[in-house]
């Protein structure tokens, strides 16, 4: 794994402890955790605000640096380190509380991202009927709150973002990969939880829209159409997950079949450690397989 400094200049190998890159079909969907042998030039180089590209031109904006001291010993001294998240540049606002409030109509994601400061252009789009983040609260999880009424996620790819449906993640040619390197997941508590129903008021007032399943919880919903309370319900379950030495086809939103089974990559965390600090160095990938559940009422 390549990684540039602001000025051009990368991170040595002599430098570099590991790193974690990391992608995810959430609103901020790539982020970065580095650490580093300290140094006071690094220390400059690797301040917040400061940004790191990847050898695939993906460009992130540093949002936390900090010395730390490592497990490992140098001429009889602890050696320190500069430990470093970074996420997709442009996307930093939306990490920290709303410092005002954002109601928007007939909207899209695009107008909602620049309207709680980002600064970011989405590829692909689609409109909103309405979008509200109050003062104080957190804008990453009103835009997830509004990407499932849509049954969409946020997808970085081709070095840009784009807003896709559920459907849309499972069409296409997907990567063929052998049953062997499936772990699969089961965890039929988690999924009850998370795959709840949802209820709402319908216009008139008076009358209860959504269906219930008995086995599920049940949360009211304001001011959503029975379309919307259908999104709701369409989810991606995790069912497994796959390690692998290092694999770019594992990024997130990447379409997997495994024995004419479909998934799709949920999350997908690629691993260096350089070994600097002794032992042996890794270079891994793993990912998060899912597929869409439907709480069917009844």
């Amino acid at each position: 794994m390549k990684l540039y400094l602001e000025d051009g200049e990368a991170i040595g190998g002599s430098n570099l402890i590991s790193a974690y890159y990391r992608t995810d079909l959430v609103p901020v969907p790539v982020s970065l955790e580095v650490m580093v042998k300290a140094d006071d030039q690094l220390l400059k180089k690797l301040a917040v605000g400061k940004t790191i590209v990847t050898n695939q031109d993906v460009t992130l904006e540093i949002v936390l640096s900090q010395v730390i001291n490592t497990q490992g010993i140098k001429d009889g001294k602890r050696v320190a380190g500069i430990f470093v998240i970074a996420v997709l540049a442009g996307c930093a606002p939306l990490l920290g509380v709303a410092s005002k409030a954002t109601s928007l109509t007939d909207t899209s994601f695009n107008e909602v991202y620049r309207s709680l400061g980002a600064k970011v252009r989405l590829k692909d789009d689609i409109k909103l009927n309405r979008f509200v983040c109050l003062k104080g609260h957190l804008p990453t999880e009103r835009i997830a709150a509004a990407l499932q009424k849509e049954a969409a996620v946020m997808m970085f790819a081709d070095n840009q973002l784009s807003v896709m449906r559920l459907n849309e993640l499972f069409v296409g040619d997907a990567i063929q990969y052998d049953r062997s390197a499936l772990q699969h997941v089961s965890h039929p508590n988690a999924v009850s939880h998370t795959n709840v129903n949802y209820l709402s008021i319908d216009d008139d007032g008076t009358q209860i829209i959504g269906n219930v399943a008995s086995d599920r919880a049940i949360n009211y919903y304001p001011r959503v159409d029975a379309r919307e309370l259908q999104n709701l319900r369409r989810i991606l379950i995790t069912k497994a997950t796959i390690t692998r030495q290092y694999d770019e086809n594992l990024n997130a939103g990447k379409l997997i079949s495994v024995d004419d089974q479909k998934y799709v990559s949920l999350t997908g965390v690629h691993r260096y450690d350089s070994g600097a600090l002794g032992g042996p160095s890794v270079t891994a990938t793993r990912a998060w397989l899912a597929q869409v559940t439907e709480q069917r009422g009844f």
